[in-house]
């Protein structure tokens, strides 16, 4: 591994057509993008022929791996077959109807439908969507209101932003979704309460109940959470922790949603994330890990008592909700091929079986003297950033630490990426011991540079 600073990889100016998101335009414009080229397995390599180590499987998605020929091969083989069905309008096609099944049997019981979209950020417009549907075909349309985690990530679209609680989604894009209401996080290393686990009870989870008392229980439609936040910072929630939420749903009667667009699929060990727990949603929504990232898809899965209220409603009733490209056969087609790799290689279980090596190695990087926690579920890892480790005082932001050390990672051939106050990695879960390895190393030798540097 280098150690010495390598000149960045952007080497040209900003694209002249392209707008990339969640990034600066002005930047962009001034240092270009890092323009890739070609990936195989945990690597991919810019247009200058440079070989990175993708440390966060490129978007939190790629979860088989880059160029796996399997999956090109069901794509061209669909392609030439038909290129295209709608799930709209009573039509659908052999592989859009094998992967809702395949989906379904993955599915914690009792969940038994699906309904496609093209990634995270419709899946949460679906659940909106379906949570408001669902109410009024029950005759309680006053249950609109969406309780969400502060800090939670469910998408950039008007719904799913106001459901996502991070304030630089909601700046110059207000007004909001009405009817969002925020909920302190479980956060046990920063706890919004101030409160100590286990001494705590679990009181994050108890403020689900208060806030449907304070907002009245008629008027409150759903619970949204991710299994383990992902943008926030992978913050994952203590045990009993969901079991506690679902016991409040089913006391008043609120639909329990999952985001599973980052953890579903074998990214924690599970097929889908809240299976780590002994708790059961009413809805799921997935994207991501469903194609690793080949082709844009996504989804909802939902209970069959939610279905049949819509069977309910009689031959007069349309689900006018979909999108052009829900269930796409081409897309359904990649997601069926990548479901069989993640099957064959047993990698579900694979990623159970390496998570405590990789926990281990990464936990090294508490010794470093601006660490403040190394949180790990799974294959999904948060290094947070401290000024002081006993009072836990935050960096200034104005330092840009994280942005720093992604930075001093990407000189040194490793991806990974900067949020808030960390550092998240979140490799393919083909990811390898010795390439855990380099990612740690990586981390070190960076956050030492950047800790100099201040």
């Amino acid at each position: 591994m280098a150690t010495k600073r390598a000149r960045s990889p952007r080497q040209r100016r900003g694209p002249k057509h392209l707008v990339c998101g969640f990034a600066s335009p002005a930047t962009i414009a001034e240092r270009g993008t890092m323009q890739l080229v070609k990936g195989r397995g945990v690597y991919v390599w810019d247009r200058s022929g440079r070989k990175y180590l993708d440390g966060l499987a490129s978007l939190w998605n790629v979860a088989v791996g880059h160029g796996r020929p399997e999956i090109a091969r069901a794509v061209d083989q669909q392609l030439r077959a038909l290129e295209y069905a709608p799930t709209l309008l009573g039509f659908s096609s052999p592989t859009a109807e094998a992967l809702a099944t395949r989906i379904a049997r993955l599915a914690p019981k009792g969940l038994t439908r699906v309904v496609f979209t093209s990634g995270g950020s419709e899946s949460n417009e679906t659940v909106i969507r379906l949570v408001r549907l669902y109410w009024r075909l029950r005759q309680r349309p006053d249950k609109i209101k969406m309780v969400a985690l502060n800090r939670a990530y469910h998408g950039s679209s008007t719904g799913s932003a106001s459901l996502t609680g991070l304030p630089y989604f909601h700046t110059y894009y207000e007004p909001l979704m009405p009817g969002v209401v925020r909920m302190p996080r479980p956060h046990c290393y920063r706890c919004e309460l101030g409160l100590t686990y286990p001494q705590c009870g679990l009181a994050c989870a108890d403020e689900l109940e208060r806030i449907i008392q304070r907002e009245g229980p008629e008027t409150v439609g759903a619970f949204i959470a991710e299994p383990v936040q992902g943008v926030g910072g992978v913050v994952v929630p203590p045990p009993g922790y969901f079991e506690r939420i679902r016991a409040i749903c089913d006391k008043y009667e609120v639909l329990m949603v999952a985001d599973e667009v980052i953890t579903g699929f074998g990214r924690l060990g599970y097929n889908f994330g809240i299976q780590r727990w002994k708790a059961v949603p009413d809805m799921i929504a997935f994207a991501k890990g469903v194609t690793s990232g080949y082709l844009p898809l996504g989804g909802v899965l939902f209970k069959e008592e939610i279905y049949q209220a819509l069977i309910d409603a009689g031959p007069d009733f349309a689900l006018h909700h979909g999108f052009t490209y829900s269930g796409h056969p081409a897309v359904c087609a990649a997601g069926l091929a990548n479901l069989d790799i993640i099957e064959r290689e047993k990698l579900v279980a694979r990623t159970r079986k390496l998570a405590p090596y990789f926990a281990k190695r990464l936990g090294t990087l508490a010794a470093q003297p601006i660490v403040g926690e190394v949180r790990t579920a799974g294959l999904m890892a948060a290094v947070e950033l401290v000024q002081d480790k006993a009072s836990k005082q935050p960096l200034p932001a104005q330092l840009s630490v994280p942005q720093r050390i992604r930075q001093a990672c990407l000189d040194r051939g490793v991806i990974i990426r900067a949020s808030l106050d960390t550092v998240v990695v979140c490799p393919p879960l083909i990811i390898k011991e010795k390439e855990i390895d380099l990612i740690v190393a990586t981390l070190d030798a960076a956050i030492t540079q950047v800790a100099g540097e201040l």
